[in-house]
């Protein structure tokens, strides 16, 4: 059998289990970029902030937070928006629900794979559950760890599939490596127990987009890390305990390419300048909530509504010109227009640009039961239309926003924006990161204050001078009992 993106026959290529698991376990602060530890400290500020605001508005969350208070155990971690301290994995599992919920988290552009919030939330209840205390040089280096885990898997799949939108979800299946990984350094795994995780963590690996993407009642959008969290993070915490699965995790026979992708992926892009070039700065940082497919079309719509001065009563039709997963997210078109759950109005291209175009921009109360009820926004989507034009296909990264208005006077105006705000091209700076961050916490269950929020930024601001990054959960939660003192390892 021929490996199909290499050309070379599958038996000869090396699996990389090895070499990753040596990156995994032997990566020190000092070896990192500062570039690379700049941007890590972005992706941690953002996860903390949107799982604020997922925590006030998101669907789904006070079911999976009382599900994660009734699995007993140990209380060692908190749950980030009731303090409850529970078991590590429950408030893994927790707390990626709720960063996960609207949309709002870091991804990459292609494929479209999100990255922290599949290694933060597990990060930190490792960190909590510890006897001693992680500073924050250590957690940075494990969140880079697993960051470049899950961007170096994705790039392995790039462009597969990219004329149809997948039916696995790469985000959860890729998640529970990204997290045993991030786990496994914070545990001072030894490469060899990080081969064993990473095995534990292939017999877990699932997900597929049929509650995520296709159904229009479920919580799936939430929900998907949540599971890669608590299974990777059970899978470092197994390894550490000597539970042996050493194998060709990602390359063998039966391995995670062969089992989920019929053996086609990029061997070079698991391992080619590893330790070196890190490929997790290329993350998107959302400006605006939502789904990344949709960000360029809101942008184009935002665009010509200003420079042209139109105002919604002059729209006669709106017209995006679209690729394939444009496409995917304007059907069923109807369902998009009028979007059942918020999971539905974030997967949708029509619904946010008709957002836009009534009210300037897409905001997080957009996909709540009210925001979906407001009537000039579903007067501009039922103006939508969609034409499919596979030229706009791009199976290396996003397709572009291209969008055409009619107005009532018979004129066509017209936008295309080829990468959106938050872009690697397009970077949000810390501060702008920071601004996102406090307006998100406007929306959690109990809202910070000024000063608290201030505290926040400063702290993963300079996170790698914090001594126990502990502390800064006990800023993050209500309700929490005063940190307790850890001896230094």
């Amino acid at each position: 059998m021929m490996n199909a993106l290499s050309g070379a026959p599958a038996a000869t290529i090396a699996d990389p289990t090895i070499a990753l698991a040596d990156f995994a376990a032997r990566l020190r602060f000092a070896d990192i970029p500062p570039a690379v530890i700049a941007h890590a400290k972005e992706a941690v500020l953002d996860t903390l902030g949107v799982a604020f605001a997922g925590a006030g508005l998101g669907e789904g969350i006070e079911e999976i937070v009382r599900f994660a208070a009734t699995q007993g155990g140990t209380p060692e971690a908190t749950i980030w928006s009731t303090g409850q301290r529970v078991a590590a994995g429950a408030a893994a599992l927790a707390n990626a629900t709720i960063a996960r919920a609207l949309d709002y988290d870091d991804i990459l552009e292609s494929p479209q794979v999100h990255v922290s919030v599949c290694v933060v939330p597990a990060a930190f209840a490792i960190a909590e559950r510890q006897p001693a205390p992680v500073d924050g040089k250590t957690f940075l280096t494990a969140l880079v760890v697993g960051s470049e885990l899950q961007c170096r898997l994705a790039a392995a799949i790039r462009g597969q599939g990219a004329d149809a939108f997948p039916v696995l979800q790469p985000t959860q299946i890729f998640g529970y490596f990204s997290a045993a990984a991030a786990c496994g350094h914070l545990l001072a795994l030894t490469p060899e127990a990080m081969q064993s995780a990473f095995g534990l963590a292939l017999m877990q690996a699932a997900g597929t987009q049929e509650m995520v993407v296709h159904s229009p009642r479920s919580v799936g959008k939430s929900l998907y890390a949540a599971f890669s969290n608590q299974g990777g993070l059970a899978s470092a915490a197994m390894a550490q305990c000597g539970v042996l699965a050493q194998g060709a995790v990602f390359g063998g026979k039966a391995g995670l390419f062969q089992a989920y992708y019929g053996g086609r992926y990029d061997p070079d892009s698991l391992t080619a300048g590893l330790g070196s070039s890190f490929l997790s700065t290329q993350r998107c940082i959302k400006a605006i909530p939502g789904t990344l497919v949709s960000h360029a079309f809101v942008e184009a719509a935002q665009q010509i509504m200003a420079r042209d001065r139109l105002a919604p009563s002059d729209i006669a039709e709106i017209r995006a010109h679209v690729g394939s997963w444009g496409q995917t997210m304007c059907e069923p078109l109807e369902m998009r227009r009028r979007p059942p759950s918020a999971s539905a109005a974030m997967n949708n291209i029509p619904f946010m640009v008709a957002k836009a175009v009534a009210n300037g921009t897409v905001a997080l109360t957009d996909f709540d039961a009210d925001g979906r009820r407001q009537d000039e926004a579903l007067r501009m989507a039922a103006r939508f239309q969609y034409l499919p034009e596979p030229s706009l296909a791009n199976p290396g990264g996003l397709e572009p926003g291209v969008l055409d208005i009619v107005t009532h006077d018979g004129r066509v105006h017209n936008a295309r924006v080829d990468q959106p705000r938050g872009h690697p091209s397009r970077p949000l700076t810390f501060d702008e990161v920071a601004e996102k961050f406090r307006a998100n916490a406007r929306h959690a269950p109990a809202p910070l204050v000024a000063g608290d929020s201030d505290a926040i930024i400063d702290r993963v601001r300079h996170l790698e001078e914090i001594a126990d990054v502990a502390a800064l959960v006990a800023l993050i939660a209500p309700q929490r009992a005063p940190l307790q003192p850890r001896e230094p390892r």
